[in-house]
C-alpha cells in the first residue's frame, strides 16, 4: 500500500487519502490517529442503533474538523459500515449529515467574525462624524461633516443635499468647496444629475470624469465647472435593500468633488456609505428635535395666524381685507420687514394687491413677473451680489432690502399672482418657513378664487332670479285671464246647474295654481313654503268658496316647510281640492272650523287638513265618495308627488293627511 500522509505533514495528509482498499484505509488511520482509532473501536462495540447513530455523527464533525474531504468519508463509511454491520445508508447518511452541519457550523462563524470585523470598522468610521453627533443643530453637525469627509478623502469638494418629500427634490444644505450662497437656493429634482440620479437609484454613482457623462447637470450658481470627478452616494434609513428604496427611507445624499479625473476605490465608497448612514439617523433625530421648544412655540403663533386667516376668509368675501390680513400675519410669523401680495389682471398684468411693512414701488416688479411666469419659487440670498439679476442691486438699494423670497399663487392648474417677503438683513429661509409662505400663498389663492367665483354666482342669480320671477309673474297673469273667461261664462249659466259647479271647481283650481305662482314671482329662486301656499289657497277660498252667512275660521299651523315650485304647484291643488271637500261636504251650509297643519320629520314632509264637520246626521262618508276632486287628490298624491294619502274620522274632527318626500329645490 502507498504511504497517504505527506512526509511533513502525515496527519493533515491522511484525511485527504483516497484509496480503493478500504480495509487497509481502516489500518492505517488507526495507526496514524490514535483519537480516530478510538472513535471507530467505540462503534465496533455492540450498542444500541441510536447510540451507534451518534457515534457516526461524531465521526463526520471530526472528520470535517481535521481537513478531511467528504470523498474520503464515504469510502470509510462504507468500511465502518461493512465492520460494524450496520446499514451502509444510514452509515453514510448519518456520517455525511455531520461533516455537512459541522461545514455550515464553521461557515456561520467564518460570517459572525466577518460582521464583528465590519462592526470594528464601523465603530472606528463613527469617530469620524462624532463631531457632529455632538450638537442638535442640523446645518453646524452638516458643516462639520461635509468638512471632516474632505479632509479625510483628501477632495476639494463635499456637499450634502436633503431631500424634500413635499417638493419630492433635494435641496442643497451644506457645502465645502462650493458657493455657499447657493445653500438652500439650489434644488435638484429626483433623477435630474449625478445627485439626482443616485437618489432615484438608491446606490452610489461614481464617475471618473464627468464631462464624459451625459447625466450630469451643471449649475451656475455652484460654480462647478472646474470639478471632474464625482462620487454622489444616497443618505438612507436602514437601508437594508439597497437597490428598494422609498422617500420614507431616502434622507438626502452626500456628493464628492474633485479637481481632475479620479477613480473611487471601493474601499472610498464604503468609507462614504457609512458616514451617509450615520449622518441618516443623525438628521432624523435632528428633525425631531427641531420640532420641540421653540418649533413648538412657533407652530401654535402659525396655527393660531392660519385660523384666524381662514375664520376671516370664511366670514366675509371682501377680497382686499382678506390680503391684508395674510400679509400682516406674514410679517408676524416670519420675521420679515416686508410682505407684498401681487395679483394678476384680467389682461395678465402684474398689479400690487396687499402690502405690509413699507413702501412699495415697481422697480421689484419685473423681477416677481419672473418669477409668475416661470410658476416656480424665488429665492434671493443677497440681492446686492446675485449673479443671476445684476439688476437687482439698484432696486434692493431704492427699497432698502437685503434678502427676497417669492411664492407664486396658484390655483386650479395656473398661476394667478405671487406673495413676496423682504428683509434687511441677510436671511435664508429655511425649510419651515418656506412651508408658512406656502400656506400663505395657498389662502391667499383660495381667496381670490372664492371671491371672483361668488361674483360670478351673484350675477348669474340675479339673472336667473330676475327670469324666473317674470315667469312665474307671467304664467299668474295668463292664468288669471283664463280665471275671469271662466268666470264670465260662469255668469251667463245659471247657479244650480252641473255645468256652472263644474266652471266653479275649476276656477278655484286655477286660481290655486296662480296663487302659487304670485308666490314665486316674490320669492327666491323657485322656492316657497307650504304655509305661504295655504295660506295663500286660504284666501281665495274664502273670496270665492265660503258662504259669509255661515263663517268658516281657517287656521294654518306649522314650522317653516320649504317646497320647490314643482311640488308648491301640486300641494296648492291637493289643499284647495282638500278645502273644497270640506266645504262641500257640510261646512258651506253650518260654517265651522277648518285646520292646517304642516311638518317635516327626517326625510318627509306633511300636511294635514281636518275640519269639525257637519253637525247634523245622514252626512255621507267622504271616504266612500266617487267624486271628482278626491280622485284629483290621490292621483296627484300618489303620482307627482310620489306620497301617500289618508282620509279618516277621529274625535269628531275629518282628518286628511298627505305624506310626500323631501326634495332638493331644483325645479
Amino acid at each position: 500500500m502507498a504511504d497517504l500522509r505527506h512526509p511533513d505533514e502525515p496527519y493533515k495528509t491522511m484525511f485527504k487519502a483516497q484509496t480503493q482498499i478500504l480495509s487497509m484505509l481502516v489500518e492505517e488511520l488507526r495507526t496514524s490517529s490514535p483519537e480516530m482509532t478510538g472513535l471507530i473501536d467505540q462503534l465496533l462495540q455492540p450498542n444500541s442503533v441510536e447510540i451507534r447513530r451518534a457515534q457516526l455523527r461524531t465521526i463526520g464533525a471530526f472528520w470535517y474538523r481535521q481537513g478531511g474531504e467528504p470523498e474520503v468519508l464515504a469510502e470509510l463509511g462504507l468500511a465502518m459500515a461493512e465492520q460494524a454491520e450496520i446499514e451502509p445508508g444510514i452509515a453514510m447518511a448519518e456520517l455525511l449529515m455531520a461533516f455537512g452541519t459541522a461545514r455550515d457550523e464553521q461557515q456561520t462563524r467564518q460570517r459572525e467574525n466577518d460582521l464583528m470585523r465590519r462592526m470594528a470598522e464601523l465603530r472606528g468610521l463613527h469617530r469620524v462624524i462624532s463631531a457632529a453627533n455632538s450638537t442638535l443643530d442640523l446645518d453646524t453637525s452638516m458643516h462639520t461633516v461635509v468638512e471632516t469627509v474632505a479632509e479625510v478623502m483628501g477632495v476639494e469638494v463635499c456637499s450634502v443635499y436633503l431631500f424634500d418629500k413635499n417638493s419630492y427634490d433635494l435641496t442643497l444644505r451644506a457645502t465645502k468647496g462650493l458657493n455657499n450662497a447657493a445653500i438652500g437656493q439650489v434644488r435638484s429634482p429626483m433623477g435630474e444629475g449625478i445627485t439626482g440620479w443616485a437618489a432615484k437609484e438608491g446606490k452610489p454613482i461614481a464617475i471618473a470624469d464627468v464631462r464624459r457623462d451625459p447625466r450630469f447637470h451643471k449649475e451656475p450658481v455652484l460654480g462647478e465647472e472646474e470639478y471632474r470627478a464625482m462620487l454622489a452616494v444616497p443618505i438612507v434609513l436602514f437601508s437594508a435593500e439597497r437597490f428598494h428604496i422609498d422617500s420614507d427611507k431616502l434622507q438626502g445624499v452626500i456628493s464628492i468633488q474633485t479637481h481632475g479625473p479620479r477613480e473611487f476605490t471601493a474601499e472610498e465608497i464604503n468609507f462614504v456609505e457609512t458616514v451617509a448612514g450615520e449622518l441618516a439617523f443623525f438628521i432624523v433625530n435632528a428633525q425631531l428635535y427641531q420640532q420641540t421648544g421653540d418649533q413648538l412655540t412657533q407652530k401654535l403663533r402659525e396655527l393660531t395666524t392660519l385660523q384666524q386667516v381662514s375664520k376671516r376668509i370664511a366670514e366675509q368675501l371682501d377680497l382686499e381685507e382678506v390680503l391684508k390680513l395674510i400679509v400682516a400675519k406674514a410679517v408676524e410669523l416670519a420675521h420679515v420687514d416686508r410682505a407684498d401680495i401681487f395679483r394678476c389682471g384680467e389682461d395678465d398684468v402684474l398689479q400690487l394687491a396687499a402690502t405690509q411693512g413699507g413702501h412699495h414701488r415697481s422697480g421689484v416688479l419685473q423681477f416677481i413677473a419672473n418669477a409668475v411666469r416661470d410658476g416656480r419659487p424665488m429665492a434671493v440670498l443677497n440681492a446686492y451680489s446675485d449673479s443671476r439679476f445684476p439688476e437687482l442691486s439698484h432696486v434692493a438699494g431704492e427699497e432698502g432690502f437685503h434678502s427676497l423670497f417669492c411664492m407664486p399663487l396658484h390655483t386650479r392648474g395656473h398661476t394667478i399672482g405671487a406673495i413676496c417677503l423682504y428683509t434687511r438683513e441677510p436671511r435664508h429661509f429655511d425649510y419651515e418657513q418656506v412651508r408658512l409662505l406656502a400656506t400663505f400663498a395657498d389662502e391667499a389663492a383660495i381667496a381670490i378664487e372664492n371671491a371672483r367665483l361668488y361674483a360670478d354666482s351673484q350675477r348669474a342669480l340675479a339673472i336667473k332670479s330676475v327670469m324666473l320671477q317674470e315667469m312665474h309673474h307671467r304664467v299668474r297673469n295668463n292664468l288669471q285671464t283664463i280665471s275671469a273667461l271662466l268666470m264670465m261664462q260662469q255668469r251667463r249659466i245659471g247657479a244650480d246647474e252641473k255645468a256652472a259647479s263644474a266652471l266653479r271647481d275649476s276656477i278655484s283650481r286655477i286660481q290655486a295654481i296662480a296663487a302659487v305662482h304670485n308666490l314665486l314671482c316674490r320669492e327666491d329662486i323657485g322656492i316657497t313654503t307650504v304655509e305661504a301656499v295655504a295660506r295663500q289657497i286660504v284666501e281665495s277660498a274664502q273670496v270665492s268658496l265660503v258662504n259669509p252667512e255661515y263663517p268658516i275660521e281657517f287656521d294654518v299651523r306649522g314650522a317653516g316647510v320649504t317646497i320647490g315650485s314643482r311640488d308648491a304647484t301640486v300641494v296648492a291643488i291637493v289643499i284647495n281640492e282638500l278645502i273644497g271637500n270640506s266645504l262641500a261636504h257640510g261646512l258651506t251650509i253650518e260654517g265651522g272650523r277648518v285646520l292646517i297643519e304642516t311638518s317635516e320629520h327626517d326625510d318627509t314632509t306633511t300636511v294635514a287638513v281636518r275640519d269639525d264637520g257637519p253637525s247634523h246626521e245622514g252626512t255621507p262618508d267622504p271616504s266612500q265618495s266617487s267624486g271628482f276632486g278626491l280622485q284629483i287628490i290621490k292621483t296627484l298624491v300618489l303620482d307627482d308627488l310620489e306620497g301617500s294619502f289618508e282620509l279618516y274620522e277621529a274625535d269628531g274632527w275629518m282628518h286628511a293627511v298627505v305624506t310626500f318626500p323631501k326634495r332638493m329645490w331644483q325645479e
